[in-house]
């Protein structure tokens, strides 16, 4: 029995029903449904997993699609992707389907409207969710997707870094965000940002007509590729300052910056955002090679225990009351956290699912 096997079997032992669900579905790859349908039922009946199918509301007020709270969608959607929901899953699709229904209509619509400059940002990150859970094959999800491919593949082939322009390139250009670089608005023409956001990652990454398709997948790694170079990192790891139509100017983050790319000690904070990180890049073939990806996950061997388990310190799988999912700020899959055999599984287990990918 290889590492990999026994601790799959010690976490179906230890676990509570979310990591129990996730290791015997993803790392056993259990294909007798007797065996899976009991955990599948105990996964459903589980408190948090309830608790976070109460919080998708199909709210689209732009402060409930994207924030820090709880009940913003995509905290929600990330807790239910990590707790291993998916397309199928008749609660799921029942939460999931108004958030269909409102990309459906979107993608019709012009980008200038009641989101505006941010339309193109939350339909991203609506598609990227939905794929990220089974829906990448849906007309609307797809269709978004190849769009977002389009416009990033199309700046990232030219390896153009001279994103930014001088401040006084508008003379109404706020003092309030001088310590922000101005990007360039040839970057985001009628709000169709240039730039990859975390999210088009994580659609790319996630939607399975993409593998299927060698010439789409060849654009998804020239783009990983593009976010691994140094030029890219040394971006500014907000991106910068967007200046809207009305004159209106607006930050615009969530880039892909890597914690300890650049940085010869990493701050312990970003633990979680490196975890993330490493999770979603270990889907892409060109990530696995790189030398920030090969260095960063061996490091965390030094975690192993003397059962050959592995155990990150606690306060490096935050589960913070208020905070983004994607930035690794709500890292918790056990329901009892105080107990350190908890912590033990969901460290045992994060590990195993990056592990798996790159054996």
């Amino acid at each position: 029995m290889s590492t990999a096997q026994r601790d799959s079997e010690w976490l179906l032992q230890n676990a509570g029903s979310i990591i129990r669900y996730r290791t015997i579905t993803e790392l056993v790859k259990e294909s007798d449904e007797n065996r899976i349908e009991p955990l599948r039922n105990k996964l459903l009946s589980d408190g948090l997993v309830q608790f976070w199918l109460d919080h998708m509301v199909p709210n689209f007020d732009k402060n409930v699609m994207h924030s820090g709270k709880s009940e913003a969608f995509e905290n929600a959607m990330g807790k239910l992707y990590e707790f291993g929901l998916r397309k199928g899953f008749r609660a799921f699709d029942e939460k999931t389907r108004p958030f269909q229904r409102w990309l459906e209509q979107q993608i019709r619509l012009p980008t200038e409207g009641y989101y505006s400059p941010f339309s193109v940002f939350y339909r991203t990150i609506v598609a990227a969710f939905l794929a990220m859970t089974g829906y990448s094959n849906d007309e609307a999800v797809k269709t978004w997707i190849l769009r977002r491919l389009d416009t990033v593949y199309s700046f990232v082939k030219e390896g153009d870094f001279e994103v930014y322009v001088p401040h006084d390139s508008f003379s109404s250009f706020p003092k309030i965000y001088r310590r922000y670089p101005l990007l360039s608005p040839d970057l985001y023409p009628d709000e169709e940002m240039k730039l990859p956001w975390i999210h088009d990652i994580n659609a790319f990454l996630h939607s399975s007509f993409m593998k299927e398709d060698n010439q789409l997948a060849r654009k998804v790694e020239t783009i990983v590729n593009f976010i691994l170079s140094p030029d890219y990192q040394k971006l500014h790891p907000d991106y910068g300052v967007i200046r809207s139509e009305s004159g209106r100017y607006y930050v615009m983050g969530w880039s892909i910056h890597l914690p300890g790319y650049l940085e010869t000690k990493m701050r312990e904070e970003d633990f979680g955002r490196l975890l993330m990180s490493l999770n979603l890049l270990s889907r892409s073939k060109t990530a696995r090679q790189h030398s920030w990806f090969k260095r960063s996950f061996s490091s965390f061997e030094n975690f192993r225990t003397r059962e050959c388990l592995v155990t990150f310190p606690r306060k490096c799988l935050p589960e913070k009351e208020f905070g983004y999912w994607i930035s690794g700020s709500r890292m918790g899959l056990e329901t009892n956290r105080r107990v350190q055999r908890a912590i033990t599984c969901e460290s045992t287990f994060r590990y195993l699912e990056i592990a798996l990918r790159i054996a």
